[in-house]
């Protein structure tokens, strides 16, 4: 959506917070936000591969943003990149530092002569383009722009969209900045714009989230990471239950899309000695072979496959750090190059 001659990309929705005068994002519709689980609807707030793109046409422009409160152990700071087009920014612009209260962040416009004469990237964006990549960890609100701008034209960025849903390990977890999450570095590999549906701790597959992607038009290709929210919540006929009506709903509606499925990567919880985690994984294996048969491009992988060792892993034994999402995204995205994409 337009804001102030800027383009607020994957942002689906602006609710307005009349104490502070700002805007906070969202990713999706708030008549979509409400259906679903209660972690998810506050998980749909934050900016997870969200961006601020626009075109300048002065020296500086700046931006009014602020990091919704925190609690526990979140930080009080969120980092952003300035990327322009596709190349991430130099020091002078990125990153940058979102706190609590209104902060504002000033870019500078920088030469382009010598990106401009590199070949564009297939799938890429214009390298006049700047992408301010909001933080993707938590909520994020806008106030206002500064300076002189347009919002790019469609020519001047991908023409395909790339959705993911899953985790937190989706959404970006544990990964230091936006463009180091597996989801980004996915559809960069792949030349496609990323849309980031990933919901932290809540992935449950609600049917409204279902519905919603099933009916959108603007993603080419999507990727499903099934489960891990679940493992310890569900028994395996509840998740094979819940995959199965998930992924046939937007099979169902869009059957010539490809639709890419995973389960969950390497983790602690392959330390276990229950078989729980290999059980889940066999549930979505099993359901997604029993919908092959009734969709063309559809693709199963195991998570294992695509992240198998614990040397993807940050502190926490659970979400990958940024080594480990790279190894998720050259994994991911070969196996989709080899499926056509």
């Amino acid at each position: 959506m337009e804001f102030e001659q800027g383009l607020l990309y994957h942002v689906d929705g602006l609710l307005r917070d009349e104490a502070w005068g700002d805007f906070i994002i969202s990713r999706i519709p708030e008549s979509v936000r409400c259906q679903l689980n209660e972690k998810a609807q506050k998980n749909m707030l934050f900016a997870s591969n969200s961006e601020l793109r626009f075109v300048m046409e002065e020296e500086t422009v700046t931006i009014v943003l602020r990091r919704l409160p925190v609690s526990g152990q979140i930080r009080s700071a969120g980092i952003l990149e300035v990327f322009s087009g596709d190349y991430q920014g130099s020091y002078e612009i990125s990153p940058g530092v979102v706190g609590v209260g209104e902060t504002e962040i000033t870019i500078h416009r920088q030469d382009w002569s010598h990106i401009s004469c590199f070949p564009r990237n297939p799938g890429g964006f214009a390298p006049q383009v700047t992408r301010v990549l909001l933080p993707y960890d938590w909520g994020c609100a806008i106030r206002e722009i500064r300076g002189s701008l347009r919002p790019p034209r469609p020519e001047e960025m991908p023409e395909k969209r790339l959705l993911f849903y899953g985790s937190s390990i989706t959404h970006g977890g544990n990964a230091s900045v936006p463009s180091r999450t597996y989801a980004f570095q996915t559809a960069w590999e792949l030349g496609y714009d990323l849309i980031n549906l990933g919901s932290a701790g809540s992935a449950f597959m609600d049917q409204a989230m279902a519905e919603y992607i099933a009916g959108l038009k603007d993603w080419d290709a999507t990727v499903f990471e099934l489960g891990v929210n679940v493992l310890e919540e569900w028994t395996d006929r509840q998740l094979y239950d819940r995959a199965y009506q998930w992924i046939d709903t937007v099979k169902r509606a869009q059957p010539e899309k490809p639709v890419f499925v995973t389960d969950f990567y390497y983790n602690h919880y392959d330390l276990e000695e229950n078989g729980k985690s290999d059980a889940f994984r066999k549930k979505i294996k099993e359901c997604t072979a029993v919908l092959e048969k009734k969709y063309d491009r559809l693709y199963y992988r195991n998570g294992t496959q695509i992240m198998g060792t614990f040397r993807g892993l940050s502190s926490d034994g659970l979400h990958p750090s940024d080594a480990g999402h790279t190894m998720i995204a050259q994994n991911l995205s070969n196996f989709m190059r080899a499926h056509g994409l």
